[in-house]
């Protein structure tokens, strides 16, 4: 784990000595460690490039049918969770992560480098202005910017990659053994000291905790009155709803397990530990914050949920940060050499014509079944997705179609003569049952121009997940009653067509994990955060199953009551852990012998 980020430590150390600045801004372009100035025109081009390198191509130089930025960061954890493929022969996001094999792969290693090339990148921000509290307003934006992003990979890695029990006794036993319970990941920030880059350990949650939250306490102070041209740079807003990402990630973990409450609490006072207290006492302490936090980006006029209108519209669709909804975003607009195969209309989008989510290649992206069979008939998100009673097989080529059922909106349009590789019903009606409509092409363009096709934003944040967080919030805090009216609320208020939300819980944890975060996931549906939920909760993931739409060599299933072992991300430890012996490794998923593939 680690030879990776002392190989970035060494840049990084690098970098504090440069104090050359660079004459333009560099939007398009993510960091080297000689573009470090003291200019604002340089501490421009260094915020810009952390945003930039969210839309990365190629980075590594590898493998970069995945090497896509964040996008690829959702879709890997989409393939671990909720997002099934029609086919494995093209998705590049099968091993390890869908097929759950050969997890000793280069893929594997792809999160790891990507988040830490990230943090480097805000480092370097940081660094470059020196003292925060001297500088101009301006100039602290910067820094509260890289701030936000800095915490926003720590709270990725450290949910990704903390390992939790999965119930295998081989894999447990091993982590057990190893001591890594309770550890998150290595942190190096703007003050690490390189004389410990051979020896980082990975910090234990209590201090990772406190760390995120001491970036997200400074980002909200030096963000305080900025404003911001872009959805790709953060405000108080920002740093505020990823504050309630992170009390609810403390609060269950505080309400499920009591001791890891009491191992925070026995630390508050470690002087050893430099970062802001945490400040609380109790689990419900942490929900109040989360959902204290949540309700401060909801009642912010700038934002609203998506209409059905803006949720279906054909052109604008889940592709551009215009949207009231969007809190945070990716960008590639704007870019004047967006990839026609390694992107991720390429894989996600099933109306661009250019990619590996076309009928030639056959990789649509799907909803699980069972998933989908959770959405009512009201909820106007149904028609997202292809129902299975509409469809009837692939048609062969130059087959008479019928036309497309009117409930849908797609950009493929009723015609009366077959296009093989075109915009006619004959491409709509070879699209799988459960195939996703979410995400449309930029502009809305469906032809063979795959640089305007590209040129999309992505969402990182939007406000509809701030209604999630307190509707779970205050089931813990007021009651299972509190809770099912908030969620009520939202959805009979934003997704509902002429009828009601129908739920019927036994008890508070009954009613978040069999009601609200199934909604959760139907809502975020291939952006990347049904992953967090599922291991936070500790919700099993079943993908064998009588009439399952997985590919069947991805029938896998997890133990109830633990984490699924391929949720607790694995680095290959060759020729890594000598170059960082404090950093040891998880154990390897193992999934084919820890849990058999399902079989009808």
């Amino acid at each position: 784990m680690k030879k990776f980020i002392f190989s970035l430590i060494v840049t990084f150390i690098s970098a504090t000595l440069l104090t050359g600045c660079i004459e333009e801004v560099l939007p398009t372009e993510y960091a080297a460690a000689s573009q470090i100035g003291r200019s604002e025109a340089a501490l421009q081009a260094l915020s810009n490039s952390t945003a930039a390198l969210m839309v990365a191509n190629d980075y590594f130089g590898t493998l970069s049918a995945q090497e896509i930025g964040y996008p690829g960061m959702m879709m890997i954890r989409d393939a671990l969770t909720d997002v099934p493929c029609a086919s494995s022969s093209y998705n590049h996001f099968s091993t390890p992560w869908s097929t759950m094999s050969d997890f000793a792969s280069a893929r594997v290693q792809q999160p790891w480098r990507y988040y830490y090339l990230m943090i480097l990148n805000a480092n370097n921000t940081i660094i470059a202005v020196g003292d925060t509290e001297e500088a101009p307003a301006r100039i602290q934006s910067f820094v509260g910017n890289a701030l936000v992003y800095r915490a926003m990979a720590y709270l990725d890695l450290m949910r990704m990659y903390e390992y939790q029990q999965t119930g295998v006794v081989a894999l447990d036993s091993e982590a057990e053994r190893n001591k890594i319970y309770g550890l998150t990941v290595p942190i190096v920030d703007e003050l690490f000291d390189p004389a410990n880059a051979s020896n980082n350990p990975r910090a234990p949650f209590y201090v990772m905790y406190r760390f995120i939250l001491n970036d997200l306490n400074r980002a909200e102070r030096y963000l305080e009155g900025s404003g911001r041209s872009s959805k790709i740079r953060a405000d108080v807003s920002v740093a505020q709803a990823y504050k309630a990402r992170i009390w609810l990630e403390i609060a269950t973990r505080f309400q499920k397990y009591p001791n890891d409450l009491a191992a925070q609490l026995a630390n508050e006072n470690n002087a050893d530990i430099s970062y802001d207290k945490l400040g609380i006492n109790t689990a419900r302490d942490a929900y109040e914050k989360a959902a204290h936090y949540a309700r401060l980006v909801i009642n912010n006029n700038q934002y609203s949920p998506l209409t059905y209108e803006q949720w279906h519209n054909t052109i604008n669709g889940f592709n551009t940060m215009s949207v009231p909804s969007w809190i945070f975003a990716a960008s590639l607009r704007g870019m004047e050499n967006v990839s026609r195969v390694n992107s991720f209309a390429s894989h996600a989008i099933t109306e661009y014509s250019r990619g590996y989510s076309r009928s030639q290649y056959h990789a649509y992206r799907m909803i699980d079944r069972r998933l989908f069979e959770q959405i009512q008939q009201d909820d106007w998100r149904r028609a997202t997705w292809k129902a299975p009673e509409d469809f009837n097989g692939r048609p062969a080529t130059g087959a008479a179609v019928p036309p497309i059922p009117a409930k849908y909106h797609t950009l493929f349009r009723d015609v009366p003569t077959v296009i093989v590789l075109g915009i006619g019903n004959w491409e709509w009606h070879h699209r799988d049952a459960y195939t996703g409509f979410k995400f449309r092409p930029g502009s809305g363009h469906i032809g063979e121009d795959f640089q305007t096709a590209g040129q999309m934003d992505f969402p990182i944040i939007r406000v509809e997940e701030m209604y999630f967080i307190e509707a779970e919030a205050k089931a813990y805090t007021g009651g299972l009653s509190d809770g099912m009216a908030a969620l009520s609320s939202f959805l009979n208020t934003h997704r509902f067509r002429g009828g009601m939300f129908e739920a019927y819980p036994q008890d508070v944890d009954d009613f978040i994990d069999t009601y609200l975060i199934p909604q959760k996931r139907i809502e975020f549906w291939g952006e990347g955060l049904a992953f967090f939920d599922i291991k936070r909760r500790r919700i099993h993931i079943t993908r064998g199953y009588p009439g399952s739409n997985w590919i069947e060599t991805n029938r896998f299933n997890s133990l109830p009551g633990y984490t699924a072992s391929w949720l607790n991300f694995f680095i290959p430890d060759t020729r890594e852990t000598d170059q960082n012996r404090g950093a040891i490794p998880n154990p390897n998923p193992s999934v084919m012998d820890s849990y058999g593939l399902w079989r009808e």
